[in-house]
């Protein structure tokens, strides 16, 4: 059980912030005035939501074994008692208990001792008290099937399996001012069991005076739960100030699930001998419950560890302060030295002390135990500020392993890096004979939840069983001497080494090869797991670059996978997961040698199987061994260095004769001398077969391409004598100082090859602007909300999730409102793409200006070309070239209401160039394919971006679904 299912969740760590006023059309005294009598007169629990309109108690009943009825095992009397329900009545062949979350969903597993039970029915209770007439929006997030009836009116409903996910259902309620009854039916089918909800007013703002009262409870529950559902922060802030130790602490105490009102919320903070302080209470208003954040009185250095002691309403908790007097000084002097320059615009040696400082702080703030290793890292801090004082690189002159880092160019952020540099390395002038000596590289990928050193570590043979990889990551040790560089990105956390993940890998290299002396004929790769998909899909799409790859146990193929195997596709579907998975990519390994180790009892072995089968059926060169294992084949690969000796026994050729190269994308459009300009379309493969016959000659068969180069190799072809390239049985004739570039004219047929290129009056599918949607992760990117009303909450709250791609990562881009990015006089012609939510943003409304969009979202409908569209929760989103800087993206993401652009956050993984939705595609959030969500229209443009001539655009799988009538509560929002 985590600290979030728990009930009470206290934390004593560097944490978070708070909320604001949101009234809108709201009489501000009038609703102050209610919640104060309310208050004055609550013998009953009244729960005021948090600033964003979560409400964290409930009355729940249950559990019932559902059976194959589902929510028709609940009668209509057992859900009309609910309408009343009190604390200790009984129901469901229990009685009404209180449930509560600190923050998250409230946990049904342990509220109603349902643990190693499924198939189960419950019921959620309480009564809502609404000061005014108007729309209201209930957020809901549920394991599993819900239903939501308000004043025994049925009002939503679905019943399929889901993770809690926040706002996954958004019912609109139109209220009367009183009280309302709101009953949750909750079906779990099987594991976790969680819910939470939040109400808050159209525009996603607070609405003043609205509470939930949880009849037949009392003043003691109130206070019971006052200390259940607080939440306490706790972070150190050292004082780089010359001659001072120790550290403030600032406090912060907040209700994230709301509180229940007419309870003093007082905080108390005392440290023996130091200080004992009342800071005041956390704010319960008619608006919700706010946060107190206070700086507490400075804390001196001291040789012994200290205990603060925080009280919340009667609530004690006790939190150690370990005495860190090395770490604290070495944090101290760092930002003393970093203060001397502003940030940003560094190199690597500096990006490298700016996350050395942040992590250590980091640790020390949070009272990391390890004092051993926040002695070495403190060590190290040291060291590195000596050499930055000197203007020198931070790791001048050290060898083995080191933590680095690189500033990422895609988000501006730190990205972490384990480097292993060879004793043998020396950096000086060149010897005696006069040429410097070059060292392979090797490119090792931690798996999932993995960390860099702690993969270095495993590469050499260290893994410990008895220890995690955090530990490991703190704790490499002493490492057998290799003659040979290894780095180790992070790869951004869990990207699986795709876009940002990919991305990342390839900036680590680039700086590798910048910095230190690489042999770029002995560049190799290798990982397990997660990095095993990394170190197959990689190379594959970037052929050339690589001498080996050496992928344990990972994933190649995303047909293999359970939520993809046997299940129906859409077109773009079954495209991107070709794209997805490696060994669709196999035909470019000709000369990447590969190292397959799959563990016989780690299933599906056809994981790594498929990409097995694929390289022998093309005959190239693939080891392969299966163990008698499970997931874990990187302890015996690894050991003793016999993994390392097989990838530095390998050499890249750099010129071969043949060039087997296929690709879905010109991002990846190169293959050894091959490159791929313009594919025929946007959604199939292009592929080209070339062979050097002889010193003036070539040929190549092609399909799918109509812009192609052959790059002049001179180890290959004469440079000053006219070269014959034979395409596809036509052959063409190119001077001693042509490019060998030729391309097929628009309209002519598929093997008319021309010389030169093709003249575009407009923006063309070329280079590293493509689509689809999702391709914008793989560039630098600023994503922009709307300030206008009434999306504008909404567009903050989804442009963040936008920021931050997907749970596990360490990225995020960085968000502005339109109104901070004229502001700032950020020109349209950005040098990052540009991802712009909200259909009122003045920054889309600017770039219409440029060039209108195919596709237009509207109040109440979305127009894609001749179609318009209508529907709950509707909206767009889309990929296109900015018009106002055609080598960048411009990703729209809009609503045709508030609803319609909170569901963009159910969008899945596999999206094509343009999409449109409504409410159906609530199931697939969090999912890689639609499933059984749908789609009101989706597909990709052209390749000049235009909508293809004649089209159809809706969703193939969708059409007989969306035939079905509706049901009422699906059609309309409640109107009592």
């Amino acid at each position: 059980m985590t600290p979030r299912r728990a009930g009470v969740l206290v934390l004593l760590a560097a944490l978070l912030a708070s909320g604001e006023r949101a009234a809108a059309h709201a009489d501000e005294d009038d609703a102050a005035r209610l919640d104060a009598e309310a208050t004055r007169t609550a013998t009953e629990v009244q729960i005021a939501p948090s600033s964003r309109g979560a409400i964290g108690a409930w009355l729940v009943a249950g559990p019932r074994p559902a059976g194959e009825r589902g929510f028709d095992a609940l009668g209509a009397r057992e859900l009309e008692a609910a309408r009343g329900a009190r604390l200790g009545d009984a129901a469901l062949g229990t009685t009404w208990r209180i449930a509560s979350s600190g923050d998250g969903p409230v946990d049904l597993v342990k509220a109603l001792g349902a643990q190693g039970r499924s198939g189960m029915l419950a019921l959620a209770s309480a009564v809502l008290q609404i000061p005014r007439r108007g729309r209201y929006l209930l957020l809901l997030g549920v394991d599993d099937g819900v239903q939501v009836h308000v004043d025994g009116r049925l009002v939503h409903a679905r019943d399929e399996a889901r993770p809690v996910r926040e706002d996954d259902d958004v019912v609109a309620l139109d209220l009367e001012p009183g009280e309302h009854s709101l009953v949750l039916a909750l079906h779990q089918r099987d594991g976790a069991w969680a819910f939470r909800a939040r109400l808050l007013g159209e525009a996603l703002a607070a609405v003043p005076g609205v509470f939930a009262r949880l009849p037949g409870t009392s003043a003691e529950d109130a206070r019971s739960l006052a200390t259940r559902m607080s939440w306490v922060s706790f972070e150190r802030t050292i004082d780089p100030t010359p001659g001072r130790t120790g550290y403030a602490p600032n406090l912060i105490v907040r209700f994230p699930e709301g509180a229940p009102r007419g309870v003093p919320l007082d905080v108390r903070a005392r440290l023996e001998g130091v200080f004992d302080v009342r800071p005041g209470a956390v704010p319960v208003t008619a608006e919700g419950v706010g946060e107190l954040a206070v700086a507490l009185p400075r804390i001196p250095a001291a040789a012994v560890e200290r205990v603060l002691e925080v009280e919340v309403a009667g609530r004690s908790v006790k939190a150690p302060l370990p005495s860190r007097p090395s770490a604290e000084a070495a944090v101290a002097r760092a930002k003393r030295l970093l203060s001397a320059k502003p940030d940003g615009g560094e190199d690597a040696a500096r990006a490298t002390f700016l996350h050395l400082t942040r992590r250590l702080d980091g640790l020390v703030s949070r009272g990391d135990p390890d004092a051993g290793a926040l002695d070495a890292e403190a060590r190290e801090l040291d060291e590195a500020a000596t050499h930055l004082e000197r203007g020198e690189d931070p790791m001048q002159g050290r060898t083995g392993p080191m933590r680095r880092a690189l500033r990422s160019r895609l988000d501006g952020g730190l990205s972490e890096l384990g480097v292993y540099v060879p004793p043998s390395y020396r950096v000086g002038p060149a010897s005696d004979a006069g040429a410097a000596r070059t060292y392979p590289l090797v490119v090792a990928l931690h798996g999932m939840n993995g960390y860099p050193l702690a993969m270095i570590r495993w590469l050499f043979g260290g893994d410990d069983p008895k220890h995690d990889q955090a530990w490991e990551d703190r704790h490499v040790g002493p490492l057998p001497p290799v003659d040979a560089f290894v780095i180790a990105p992070s790869g951004r956390g869990n990207t699986m080494y795709r876009d940002v993940g990919e991305e990342d890998v390839a900036e680590a290299i680039a700086w590798a090869s910048a910095t230190f002396p690489i042999d770029r004929t002995r560049i190799t790769i290798t990982g397990p797991s997660m990095g095993g998909i990394g170190a197959a899909s990689i190379p594959l799409r970037r052929a050339g670059v690589f001498a080996a790859a050496e992928p344990l146990c990972g994933y190649h193929s995303l047909f293999v996978r359970r939520d993809v195997a046997g299940r129906p596709l859409r077109p773009w579907e079954r495209f991107l997961a070709e794209e997805r998975s490696a060994a669709s990519w196999a035909e470019n390994g000709e000369h990447l040698p590969l190292f397959i180790v799959h563990g016989t009892r780690d299933l599906p072995v056809e994981n790594s199987g498929v990409l097995v089968d694929r390289y022998e059926k093309l005959g190239y060169a693939v080891r392969h061994e299966h163990p008698d294992l499970g997931h874990n084949v990187w302890q015996p690969t690894y050991e003793n260095l016999a993994g390392m000796r097989w990838l530095l026994g390998r050499r890249l050729a750099p010129s071969p004769r043949h060039v087997r190269f296929r690709t879905p994308r010109t991002r990846w459009a190169t293959g050894a001398w091959v490159t791929v300009e313009e594919l025929a379309s946007s959604s199939g493969w292009g592929e080209v077969d070339a062979r050097v016959r002889a010193r003036t000659k070539l040929t190549a068969t092609t399909s799918g391409v109509t812009v192609v180069t052959f790059a002049r190799d001179p180890a290959l072809l004469e440079p000053s004598e006219e070269i014959t390239v034979e395409l596809d049985g036509r052959a063409l004739v190119f001077g001693a100082s042509e490019e060998l570039t030729a391309h097929v004219p628009e309209g002519a047929a598929a093997r008319a090859w021309e010389k030169g290129r093709a003249a575009s009056a407009g923006s063309v599918k070329r280079g590293r602007v493509t689509g689809p949607l999702r391709d914008v992760l793989f560039e630098p990117a600023l994503v922009v909300t709307s300030t206008a009303e009434p999306e504008r909450r909404a567009s903050e709250e989804v442009g963040r999730a936008l920021s931050r791609v997907r749970a596990g990562l360490s990225f995020a881009y960085p968000v502005l409102s339109d109104a901070e990015f004229l502001a700032r006089g950020e020109a349209l012609a950005n040098d990052r793409a540009l991802i712009v939510v909200g259909r009122k943003n003045r920054v889309l409304a600017e770039l219409e200006r440029v060039a209108p969009s195919p596709i237009r979202v509207e109040d109440g409908e979305v127009i894609v070309g001749a179609e318009r569209l209508r529907g709950k929760e509707l909206g767009a989103a889309f990929i296109r070239p900015n018009p106002a800087r055609p080598d960048r993206y411009l990703v729209v993401v809009a609503g045709a209401d508030v609803p319609g652009l909170l569901r963009a956050t159910s969008l899945p993984d596999l999206l094509p160039d343009f999409v449109v939705w409504d409410a159906s595609v609530a199931p697939s959030r969090g999912q890689i394919l639609l499933g059984a969500g749908a789609l009101r229209a989706a597909g990709f443009f052209a390749r000049d971006w235009s909508l293809p001539a004649g089209a159809t655009f809706a969703d193939p799988l969708a059409t007989a679904k969306r035939a079905a009538p509706r049901s009422e509560h699906d059609a309309t929002p409640y109107l009592p």
